[in-house]
């Protein structure tokens, strides 16, 4: 949608007359596509739905939560705002597309010790060009970007001293690229301005390598729209502080909706609960997402959003991912049963969908055996004539073309055994999907959840028990305290995040999270032996997500308080979705000029160039004038309209020395929201 187009929106979405605005929020997640009509003038919702999500075309998954809306209600929506836990799987599970990182002034060996805490590669799978002269050498780089770019899905640059340069090497290495190649490029001015270029290049990278994810995404919406006759609606995404920002900078900057799904949930959330101090405790499918209400809003981090190996200079709500759903891998060894971080489909639903699933597990007899007979591999897309993939993965693929295959049987079709059979490039790429035991299957066994084929969730049950020498009701049982542990053991790392600075900086120890887990087992133990210690918190726990109802009460006891289930806590990320408003920050800093005789002038160092200044006063109106200017366009750009409101603080760093108090600079940040259609 063009920007005039989408003012056009704005503009009917204002001033259609004295009906009831309406909005429509949508939420994709790994598993459930959900979706709600909000009335903006009743603060409510009128009509929910939830579907499947497709993972092969995401659009029919969203046109069949659309479908499932009040039709009356749904034609008459105006805007349409986006949520998706799509990135942040793609980070949790490592399935983002294929990205390179073009890093100017980059030092290797700093990349090899210190980039992996950000999320970086090693030096070797990053183009670091050389100079000559103090510039960078231009053809030689020209003659670099020849191979290993071809086949990439997105492709960033920074250079070590954008914010002293403007940027002027990322331009042009821009240009260049451009000039050979079409994949999508991002620099990293473009997205951040923080100075530490490891956590820049990571966050660029991530960008990058999020192209593919986020504009598949938006191409399903656009496509369930056209065909349901609502493509003339503004569409919107929510960022991941819960703002919302337009379709056209989400598409430029995917990093930003790296948590919108879990901001999503904790901003709907706020209205759902009645507790103001709280915990959000989001389960999916895939992944479970924690979030801190305090005093009725959602805690934001100070640093950068960190997710998975990623540790990213997105500004957001505090919020700590881990891989536990509802979908989530149920595995055994010799220690006994536990749950991997990765998602597989159920065998229950996987049955479902394919009855000659069900036919084989009904065959597959009980053994002792170092792999999982049960599990299943199926196809999401075809990608057998794809010159990427190697004739072994390509056979597997055709194989798959005629139905699930069993593990013996892919590997069988793959000219492999099942100990050498090599598919996890195919599945970190999303081409083919695991099938295997679940929570959601053990649900089924229990008669928690009933939807789906239960058969199939007994045979994959029979086989583990088979080979734990237990029943298969204490396996269901003992999935079932596995999720309850982890969600314990998150929910106390998160609160000690919130409530230590030293562990909101260095994390949470080895040791400290051994002491939360005997904790966890002396809780549910209630008690007892020499010495016992439990954590407890006055924080109500809000469950959001189909399955959390199920653990969550349990889990709110042994932490000495109570759980939240409130009403529509299913469709949260969607209410979530629409709900938000758009707000953008800038920040610009200033530095003392100092002589031996003493301070003599201010730098400041503002996005239109760097100005000195004989007083700090001058420095102060001048930094706050441009991170005004700055923060207001930057809301404008992700979709603000009308009246924006633009607040300004400044903070101040001194040092002690000796005697007296030394001024070391002031970074003054500007604030400016606004609303979509306000």
């Amino acid at each position: 949608m063009s920007a005039p187009v989408l003012l056009l929106c704005f503009k009917k979405y204002i001033f259609s007359g004295d009906e009831m605005k309406l909005g429509i929020g949508i939420d994709t997640g790994g598993t459930y596509t959900d979706a709600v009509v909000y009335s903006f003038e009743e603060k409510k919702i009128l009509s929910r739905a939830k579907a499947l999500t497709t993972k092969n075309d995401l659009s029919l998954g969203i046109l069949d939560a659309l479908g499932a809306l009040d039709p009356s209600l749904a034609r008459r929506a105006e805007v349409i705002s986006l949520s998706t836990t799509l990135a942040t799987n793609a980070c949790v599970e490592d399935k983002a597309g294929r990205a390179r990182l073009i890093f100017f002034g980059g030092n290797k060996k700093v990349i090899d010790e210190m980039g992996g805490k950000y999320g970086l590669p090693s030096s070797d799978d990053i183009l670091i060009p050389k100079y000559t002269g103090g510039q960078p050498d231009w053809e030689l780089f020209e003659r670099q970007l020849e191979t290993g770019f071809d086949d990439c899905d997105g492709v960033g640059i920074i250079e070590m001293n954008a914010m002293h340069n403007g940027a002027a090497e990322e331009k042009k290495a821009r240009e260049i690229f451009l000039k050979g190649h079409s994949a999508p490029v991002v620099c990293g001015h473009e997205l951040f301005s923080g100075l530490n270029c490891l956590q820049r290049g990571s966050s660029t990278l991530l960008n990058a390598a999020l192209f593919p994810v986020i504009s598949s995404f938006l191409d399903a919406v656009k496509k369930a729209l056209a065909i349901r006759g609502m493509n003339n609606c503004a569409l919107v995404i929510v960022r991941s502080d819960g703002s919302l920002m337009s379709e056209e900078f989400a598409s430029l900057r995917p990093v930003e909706t790296l948590l919108c799904g879990p901001a999503a949930s904790a901003i709907g959330c706020t209205r759902l609960a009645d507790s103001k101090n709280s915990v959000v405790v989001d389960m999916g499918g895939t992944t479970t997402d924690i979030a801190i209400v305090k005093d009725g809003v959602p805690v934001t981090v100070k640093n950068g959003v960190s997710i998975g190996k990623w540790k990213t200079f997105v500004n957001g709500l505090y919020v700590k991912t881990f891989g536990l759903g509802g979908d989530t891998a149920v595995r055994y060894n010799g220690k006994g049963l536990y749950l991997e971080d990765y998602r597989v489909i159920p065998l229950c639903v996987a049955a479902s969908e394919h009855p000659c699933m069900l036919a084989r597990l009904k065959e597959l007899k009980p053994q002792k055996h170092t792999h999982f007979l049960y599990e299943h591999y199926v196809l999401i897309r075809d990608e057998s004539e794809n010159p990427r993939y190697t004739e072994e993965e390509k056979a597997l693929l055709r194989a798959l073309r005629k139905g699930p295959l069993t593990v013996s049987e892919a590997a069988r079709a793959a000219g492999r055994d099942i100990y050498s059979l090599n598919a996890e490039r195919l599945m970190r790429e999303g081409v083919i999907q695991l099938c295997g035991f679940t929570p959601t299957d053990a649900m089924h066994i229990k008669g928690d959840f009933c939807k789906y084929s239960a058969e199939a969730a007994i045979a994959g049950a029979r086989f583990a028990a088979y080979n734990l020498d237990i029943s298969v009701s204490e396996v269901c049982e003992r999935v079932y305290d596995e999720v309850k542990r982890r969600l314990y053991i998150n929910i106390v790392k998160a609160l000690l995040e919130n409530e230590r600075v030293d562990y909101m900086k260095n994390g949470i120890s080895q040791d400290a999270e051994r002491f939360i887990s005997e904790s966890y087992e002396a809780a549910r133990a209630g008690g007892g032996g020499m010495l016992s210690c439990a954590f407890k918190t006055p924080y109500a726990l809000v469950g959001v997500g189909a399955p959390i109802g199920i653990f969550l009460d349990d889990v709110a006891k042994m932490l000495g308080t109570r759980a939240e289930i409130p009403e529509g806590h299913e469709v949260a990320n969607a209410l979530g979705a629409v709900v938000g408003s758009v707000s953008a920050s800038c920040s610009v800093r200033i530095k003392p000029e100092s002589t031996s005789a003493g301070i003599k002038g201010y730098i400041v160092y503002a996005h239109s160039g760097i100005r000195s200044f004989g007083s700090l006063e001058e420095a102060s109106a001048f930094a706050a004038e441009e991170a005004g200017k700055a923060a207001r366009a930057e809301a404008e750009r992700r979709g603000a309209r009308g009246n924006i409101t633009v607040t300004t603080d400044m903070h101040t760093s001194e040092a002690d020395a000796r005697e007296c108090r030394v001024y070391l600079g002031t970074t003054v940040t500007a604030r400016a929201a606004g609303s979509i259609g306000f």
